[in-house]
């Protein structure tokens, strides 16, 4: 089989909303601001960490984002996974990909050298002989042109590939690349105007989909 399976990280392989949270707060507190929500960053993430802070800082208009963003990644890169956690049937879910003959990447706006590592400390690491962050040298997401740089390096064709994740911009970079997507239903984002092959509420649906899919070919 000449197929990928790409996956989107926060939101769909991981839990990382708690970390996350904790962080934004920890930098808003550092300037002297009072500490949002956890459920109101979680919708705020999604479209890379700069933004994240963008729209955690709306209600201070002025302030110096650079130095917001580098607080924030001082404060999130020192706590990565101290909440964060795999999502229900991960393992699994990717054992049984893997096994079918898909190969697996992640396509992530999170940064490489932190991606590697939640993926090394949650035990998943070894599945994924490609991993594409926010500074692995190609545009963020929705833009696809980092699933066709995954395409290359694993040998895969488009079709029968599967791009996996829980926002707009998961969606969208897979659709542009060719690729057949899933959307997880139990992650931060929304798919958008541009509707996923597949909608999924837990991992193992995610699983079943692809190798059913697999199967009618």
């Amino acid at each position: 089989m000449n197929a990928v399976v790409a996956f989107d990280m926060d939101g769909t392989l991981i839990d990382s909303a708690g970390d996350i949270g904790a962080a934004i707060n920890r930098m808003r507190v550092s300037f002297g601001l009072k500490e949002l929500p956890r459920e109101s960053v979680v919708r705020m993430v999604g479209n890379g960490a700069r933004v994240l802070v963008a729209r955690a800082l709306a209600d201070t208009p002025g302030m110096d984002l650079d130095e917001a963003f580098r607080r924030y990644r001082h404060e999130y890169d020192t706590h990565l996974i101290d909440e964060t956690r795999l999502y229900s049937g991960v393992p699994e879910a990717l054992e049984a990909l893997k096994n079918a003959g898909f190969r697996l990447a992640v396509f992530t706006n999170k940064p490489f050298k932190s991606t590697g590592f939640i993926l090394k400390g949650l035990g998943i690491e070894s599945f994924f002989p490609v991993v594409v962050g926010a500074d692995s040298g190609f545009p963020l997401k929705p833009e696809p042109e980092a699933l066709y740089h995954i395409l290359k390096e694993t040998g895969s064709d488009a079709v029968g590939s599967w791009m996996v994740g829980d926002n707009w911009t998961d969606i969208d970079s897979g659709r542009a690349a060719g690729f057949r997507t899933a959307y997880c239903a139990w992650g931060y984002g929304a798919p958008d105007k541009n509707q996923p092959d597949a909608v999924c509420d837990s991992m193992d649906a995610v699983k079943r989909t692809i190798l059913d899919a697999n199967k009618s070919k």
